[in-house]
């Protein structure tokens, strides 16, 4: 049967390489017929005579240019099926023909006028990205260099919105006017905050008596309008919550004693009878919440929140008259999960499948991820930002991330303006509409050629089940296959147990030794595992040499409590004491690369000569244990 997605990717043994090149050949000679091209009647600057006398750099360029390749041959094939190590895989051709067309012209993306045709790409690629993930025509979303900012911005919009009941009724009350009333939603925060400027007051007027207000935090600072309104606010993420929070807290001044963790059920999903505890432990300490973080892929475990279930919970609170709360989803990596439900779900297939295990076809049952997953993402729309990743589950070049709000009035609550990039202000509903990100975003200089990049490739390949759904439901299957292969008893010295069933595409593992199950032996295997299917930091070793590559990550008592990690524990052998002394090393395996039906459909069972190696590197490292070798 064709593969769909044959020719989105230059293929592991680089099958689509010829037709590629003369495409990235194309692409520089078109760049540079148009700089011949321009006012021709200027004139040649360099002369035939200065270019013969450049021979000597262009031989250090050769050189240099020489090393730099070989030195490149010890990166890792990101591009192999061998490698299930971290988050990375094949990028697709469109993407790269995109990046590499737009970085020759170098367009800054912090303005129409650095970027005149990117900054357009950006906000139609965005825009492709926000419908995939559920926002309307009324949100907004632009592209940035990663999950990290985009989770930093979606918590500064937050921030302020969380303070726009105190902005606007200090503001309605200096003018005199009368403004929509704040309710108990971010959306009733904004509509009221917007209703600022249809009072018939002069916008400027407005944004001066804005700017002047003690409730603005973005001028007065977070620490003086807290103390001012007795605002005390707390973060509400589950304890899979990615390190960036931390990060934001930081900087955004709350600190990172603000954070209240939600324990996970033992498959890392959020347990949204512990949200409601803490919820309510937060408003019987007169605590505001500045946004609940909901995790839709974590990084370690591939687990999905039950975002479903915690907008309900959300709704019964506002139905009671209590407080709501900004909804923040981290989908930086899941989110592209999305595209397997438009224009619907196309559901993950048998739950059967076959492998090539030790010359020998054997029939498989996958635990499939459970249908709840699928109910959390029919409903990421409903949360106010979304943060993900197009260079994680997208397959287009770092560095690309990209936020997406509900709400595109939250526009002007960032805007800051430079006067080489905006001459003057305009009034609040072209602001909304504008096409400027700049000035609305966190970051400034970025490159246009991220933008053509992602533009290229989403144009090309529909983030939908025609296109890109196809290919991450097949991600999800190879998790599943994998996570049943290290199920099976292959070793008299060794076994495996894994941390829980794939939650998206993305198995944690632990090899255990029959003989002893202590903790401090099993770590002691598993970090030496990782260490021979791993390229160490400042290693040059010999990647042909390498037969397969997994990442790491490890179960710590600080972010993790007891309750989450006993199910597992208890099938490792392991006690609470030992735990929490050491911690449990993992193995990890992202299985985001294309080719793995592909290679089976030709007799090539890579994911089952991956356990395989697994299993025979334990035992020879068990074995040297034994020995002393």
């Amino acid at each position: 049967m064709h593969d769909v997605k044959s020719g989105w990717f230059a293929g592991p043994k680089a099958e689509n390489a010829d037709w590629f090149a003369l495409m990235l050949e194309r692409v520089a000679t078109d760049y540079y017929f148009w700089r011949k091209n321009y006012f021709p009647e200027d004139g040649a600057v360099l002369t035939t005579r200065d270019q013969r006398h450049q021979d000597e750099f262009r031989d250090q360029f050769e050189d240099l240019l020489t090393e730099l390749l070989g030195r490149l041959k010890a990166d890792c094939p990101f591009y192999s099926p061998r490698y299930a190590g971290h988050m990375i895989a094949e990028q697709t051709l469109p993407s790269i023909a995109g990046y590499f067309a737009a970085m020759l012209y170098n367009p800054n993306n912090v303005t129409s006028e650095a970027a005149p045709v990117t900054v357009d790409l950006e906000i139609e690629a965005a825009g492709l990205i926000a419908k995939m993930l559920g926002h309307g025509p009324g949100g907004w979303a632009h592209l940035c260099s990663g999950g990290t900012v985009a989770n930093f911005e979606a918590l500064w919009v937050a921030r302020n919105c969380l303070l726009l009941p105190h902005l606007v009724s200090d503001v309605a009350q200096r003018l005199n006017i009368q403004a929509l009333p704040c309710g108990h939603l971010p959306s009733s925060w904004i509509a009221s905050y917007a209703s600022l400027f249809s009072q018939g007051v002069d916008a400027e007027i407005v944004h001066r008596t804005i700017h002047d207000s003690p409730a603005n935090a973005s001028v007065q600072g977070w620490t003086k309008v807290c103390t001012t309104y007795g605002v005390d606010a707390v973060l509400i993420v589950p304890e899979t919550y990615h390190y960036c929070f931390d990060k934001a807290l930081d900087l955004l001044g709350l600190g990172r004693q603000a954070i209240r963790r939600v324990r996970v059920n033992q498959d890392f999903r959020m347990d949204v009878e512990d949200l409601k505890r803490v919820l309510d432990l937060a408003e019987s300490h007169g605590q505001t919440v500045l946004a609940v973080v909901c995790v839709m892929g974590t990084t370690e475990e591939g687990a999905v929140d039950p975002l479903n279930e915690i907008v309900n919970v959300r709704n019964q609170r506002v139905g009671e008259g209590r407080p709501g709360f900004w909804l923040h989803a981290d989908a930086a990596y899941g989110g592209y999960l999305r595209s397997m439900m438009i224009p619907e779900r196309i559901g993950l297939g048998d739950s059967k499948a076959t492998a090539i295990l030790k010359g020998q076809q054997v029939n498989l049952e996958l635990h499939l991820p459970e249908t709840n997953a699928c109910d959390a993402f029919e409903c990421l729309g409903q949360a106010d930002s979304i943060t993900v990743d197009p260079h994680k589950l997208g397959y287009v070049p770092y560095p690309a991330g990209a936020i997406s709000f509900a709400d595109a009035r939250t526009k002007p609550l960032l805007r800051q303006v430079a006067p080489y990039l905006q001459e003057s202000s305009m009034a609040f509903v072209d602001e909304v509409k504008s096409k400027q990100v700049g000035m609305y975003a966190l970051e400034g200089s970025k490159p246009g050629a991220v933008a053509a990049g992602v533009w290229m490739s989403h144009r090309l390949i529909p983030l939908d089940t025609s296109g890109h759904g196809v290919l991450v439901r097949e991600t999800i299957r190879n998790a599943c296959k994998l996570h049943a292969l290290l199920s099976q008893d292959l070793s008299a010295s060794c076994r495996v147990e894994c941390l829980c069933p794939p939650g998206s595409n993305i198995v944690c593992y632990a090899f255990v030794p029959k003989a002893s199950s202590n903790l401090a032996a099993i770590n002691r295997l598993n970090r030496e595992l990782y260490t021979r299917l791993s390229i160490g930091s400042g290693q040059r070793a010999n990647i042909y040499a390498q037969k397969f590559f997994v990442s790491r990550t490890t179960l710590l008592p600080g972010q993790y409590g007891y309750s989450t990690v006993v199910p597992f524990l208890e099938r490792l052998g392991v006690s609470e004491e030992e735990y929490n002394q050491d911690g449990v090393f993992l193995l990890r395996s992202v299985l985001m690369n294309p080719w793995y039906r592909a290679s089976l459909d030709r007799g090539k069972d890579v994911l089952a000569g991956l356990v395989e190696h697994l299993f025979e590197t334990a035992e020879a490292i068990l074995e040297e244990q034994e020995t002393g070798g």
